[in-house]
């Protein structure tokens, strides 16, 4: 198939609107060779196949995780709360090639080795079978799921109950426009 030449691309603000509506997320996209660990936050993720089960992963180009992923031949992919204060924050910034940006958290490790935060709600462990580098900013791994699973113990989970354990803590109303006590100091209970 040849290029067409008179063919230019559109600029992404005139159809940004249009774009937005195509399903993305956030996602963690990790992996780890010898010593080395690596992660990046990732929008673009799809599923291309039902059997054997595939998804492909668009990357920022430049990311000292596309060494690693490369030489490992794998990568996890880990499902992760978009509001998530933690994950979010760490991997915002492209890590320098030295550090280990899963150094600060605590994580499992899959089958394959790659890192998983506890914070992730779920992972696909993948093979990659294809790797295209394309003319954009972007590249594109795809890989085969051969291991995935949930974490029991999630982040939400534990903020729920800490919520629920405060809401319960708090005094309760006779109406809906009724005023709190205005006594602020607790007191010391009674000995019965």
């Amino acid at each position: 198939m040849t290029s067409r030449n008179d063919w230019t691309p559109i600029e992404r603000c005139g159809i940004g609107d249009l774009l937005d509506q195509i399903p993305s997320g956030v996602f963690l996209l990790t992996g780890a060779f010898g010593d080395m660990r690596g992660a990046t936050l990732v929008r673009w993720v799809q599923q291309v196949a039902s059997q054997p089960p595939m998804l492909v992963v668009a990357i920022e180009k430049g990311q000292p995780l596309s060494p690693i992923i490369r030489d490992s031949r794998g990568f996890a992919l880990c499902l992760i709360a978009a509001n998530d204060p933690v994950c979010t924050r760490l991997f915002k910034q492209i890590p320098e090639h030295t550090q280990d940006p899963m150094i600060s958290i605590p994580c499992m490790k899959t089958p394959s080795g790659a890192p998983v935060p506890l914070r992730a709600t779920a992972w696909f462990d993948c093979e990659i079978v294809r790797h295209f580098d394309i003319e954009a900013d972007h590249e594109v791994y795809i890989g085969c799921i051969h291991h995935a699973g949930r974490n029991e113990i999630l982040p939400s989970a534990v903020t729920n109950g800490a919520a629920k354990k405060r809401k319960s803590q708090t005094p309760k109303t006779k109406s809906t426009g009724a005023r709190l006590s205005t006594q602020t100091k607790s007191r010391p209970r009674r000995a019965r």
